[in-house]
């Protein structure tokens, strides 16, 4: 038997002494791989999501009036493609090379050198926009094409996360919009829409579950994250957009039949795994995703997936995003019932009723406690687990 000896103030261990500890145990087969892949995760201190939105906003403003500026002292010319591309040229490795400067210091003077850097970033990327619309055609497809060219050119190099963020939902935005309203891309709307929504569901969940993905794609995996949410929105809004006078109407099945897998998928992951899949939790679960499938909810599963996910991966900025746009769909949803005002009340009394009764059956359940009571079943797969030597931590 193995004596463990609990103190009152443990001992602070690194990463490397526990990597070194368990592969010292046989614990681990590729300490090097191990301590490869946690340098590559390793981030500096990151600063507050309320100053990431300010000085985006700010670096956009900026750059807004740096390509004003230019215009109105005769540096640039739309008319001249040449000269506005070289100027872009310029703004973007001066971007680049003021941020590798000051990427290090630790001085006062750091954030005020990054926003000047994050703003020539901006200014030289919709010089760059604006310099290729002739070569590209002039509609959102172009500048969908051309704001990807120039992401995936700087995405390596200028490592900035907001700048980086704001860059790839822009260009998904994009894309969203061409979908929309333009006819470029050979497809029927509604089919475009879907697959557009495939994409994202997809892309987002081989960034977000693999867990040997770098923090190099986090920005990316945000970005997809908000751009699905742009997507869902514009869906469930579709009296305040009014598509539904296009004679191809986008249904909202298909988006609430891959929401639901994928919220479904979601569910099984967070509660460890398909092996856990019998629990009468995650049946009732997967039963409930369904009924608000069938409800034509799709605003509402992806807000409460985002919540599952955040909540599993103890990511506040998920967990938060999704608490938020819970009430939004939600408004939207009985906003948009064709029903008289007395119905749509009826059904709010009746939608409490079913939360409180919830409530009851979690409580009788124990579900709603911190260490609520295992099963007979799960104690039985547990020890099942054990004897085949799992070690899994999920």
């Amino acid at each position: 038997m193995i004596n463990v000896k609990t103190e009152q103030h443990p001992k602070k261990m690194s990463a490397a002494d526990l990597v070194n500890h368990l592969s010292n145990q046989n614990l681990i087969t590729d300490p090097n791989g191990i301590n490869s892949f946690i340098q590559a995760q390793q981030q500096t201190p990151d600063i507050p999501i309320y100053l990431k939105i300010l000085s985006g906003i700010g670096a956009f403003i900026a750059s807004i009036c740096f390509v004003g500026f230019l215009i109105l002292i005769e540096v640039i010319s739309f008319n001249n493609a040449v000269g506005a591309l070289t100027t872009s040229v310029i703004f973007i490795v001066a971007a680049i090379g003021l941020y590798t400067v000051t990427s290090d210091d630790n001085s006062t003077g750091k954030n005020f050198f990054l926003q000047v850097s994050f703003a020539l970033m901006g200014t030289g990327k919709l010089l760059f926009v604006f310099a290729t619309l002739e070569d590209f055609g002039e509609n959102l497809l172009a500048i969908a094409l051309s704001s990807l060219l120039i992401t995936a050119l700087t995405y390596p190099f200028y490592r900035l996360h907001v700048e980086r963020f704001m860059s790839c939902t822009g260009v998904l935005i994009v894309i969203l919009l061409n979908i929309l309203w333009e006819d470029e891309l050979g497809l029927p709307t509604d089919i475009a829409f879907n697959l557009f929504i495939l994409v994202q569901l997809i892309a987002a969940g081989c960034l977000l579950f693999h867990p040997r993905v770098l923090a190099f794609f986090q920005p990316l995996s945000q970005a997809l994250i908000v751009s699905l949410t742009g997507s869902v929105l514009f869906l469930s809004s579709h009296t305040e957009f009014n598509y539904l006078d296009n004679p191809l109407v986008i249904s909202p099945a298909i988006s609430n039949i891959l929401i639901a897998a994928a919220l479904i998928f979601l569910i099984i992951w967070a509660a460890g795994g398909k092996e856990h899949i019998k629990r009468e939790p995650i049946i009732v679960a997967m039963i409930g995703t369904i009924l608000l499938a069938l409800l034509s909810a799709p605003g509402i599963l992806l807000s409460l997936g985002l919540m599952i996910f955040g909540y599993a991966r103890h990511d506040r900025l998920f967990t938060l995003f999704g608490f938020l746009l819970l009430p939004v769909f939600l408004w939207l949803y009985y906003y948009n019932l064709d029903i008289t005002l007395l119905q749509k009340s009826i059904i709010l009394v009746a939608s409490g009723g079913v939360m409180i009764a919830g409530k009851f059956y979690l409580k009788l359940r124990g579900w709603d406690r911190t260490a609520p009571q295992i099963s007979n079943e799960d104690v039985t797969l547990n020890n099942k687990a054990t004897d085949q030597g799992d070690t899994s931590c999920a």
